[in-house]
C-alpha cells in the first residue's frame, strides 16, 4: 500500500511541476497539436513496463489532429498520422536512455498528404512521472519541420496504480505535441 501512495504523489508532484512553468515568456511554437493513440490501438511495451526500470521496447501510432501554427510558419498542417519505435531503460514511473525514431506523415486542409516529418526521439535524462512522454522528445531530422525541437506529453487512459501492480503492456492516451 505504502508504494501505491509513494506512486500517486510522485505522479500528482510531476502535474504540479509543469503547471508551475506555464507561465513562461518562451517563443511562439511552429506547430502545436493535440495527439492520441489510435481507438483499440494503444502504444505496445515488450517486455511489459513494471514496477522496477528494465530495458523495453515501445512501438505504436500516434494520431495528431487540430494542428495550429502559433508563429505562422506551419499553417498548411493540419493534421498528421505517426508511427514510432524507441528503446528505453523504463518503468511506470521513470524512463531514461530513450532512443528512437518516428515519421509523421501531414495532411493539409483539404486532407491529403502534404509531406513528412522523421523524428529523432531522444531523452537522456530521467524523466519521471509520466515516461510515455519520452516517445514525443527529440528533433526533427529531416522533411517538414526539419531541426525544430520536439515536446509534447501523454496521460494514459489508465491509472498508475495498475501499472506498479500489475504491469503494463499497453498504453492508450492522448495530450498534446509541439515542433518549436
Amino acid at each position: 500500500m505504502n508504494v501505491a501512495w509513494i506512486i500517486a504523489l510522485t505522479a500528482t508532484a510531476g502535474s504540479l511541476s509543469s503547471a508551475a512553468g506555464a507561465g513562461s515568456t518562451a517563443a511562439p511554437a511552429a506547430l502545436s497539436c493535440a495527439v492520441a493513440t489510435p481507438t483499440a490501438r494503444p502504444l505496445v511495451f515488450e517486455p511489459e513496463v513494471g514496477l522496477t526500470p528494465r530495458h523495453v521496447q515501445a512501438r505504436g501510432h500516434l494520431e495528431l489532429t487540430g494542428c495550429t501554427s502559433p508563429d505562422g510558419t506551419a499553417t498548411y498542417l493540419r493534421s498528421g498520422w505517426g508511427s514510432v519505435r524507441a528503446t528505453a531503460q523504463a518503468s511506470c514511473t521513470s524512463a531514461r536512455q530513450v532512443r528512437g525514431s518516428a515519421v509523421i506523415t501531414w495532411f493539409g486542409v483539404n486532407g491529403r498528404p502534404v509531406g513528412t516529418s522523421r523524428l529523432r526521439v531522444r531523452a537522456d535524462r530521467l524523466v519521471a512521472q509520466r515516461p510515455a512522454d519520452t516517445l514525443l522528445t527529440g528533433t526533427v531530422a529531416a522533411g517538414r519541420l526539419a531541426k525544430e525541437r520536439v515536446s509534447g506529453g501523454i496521460s494514459p487512459a489508465t491509472a498508475l496504480l495498475g501499472c506498479a501492480t500489475r504491469g503494463m503492456a499497453t498504453l492508450p492516451g492522448s495530450g498534446r505535441i509541439v515542433f518549436g
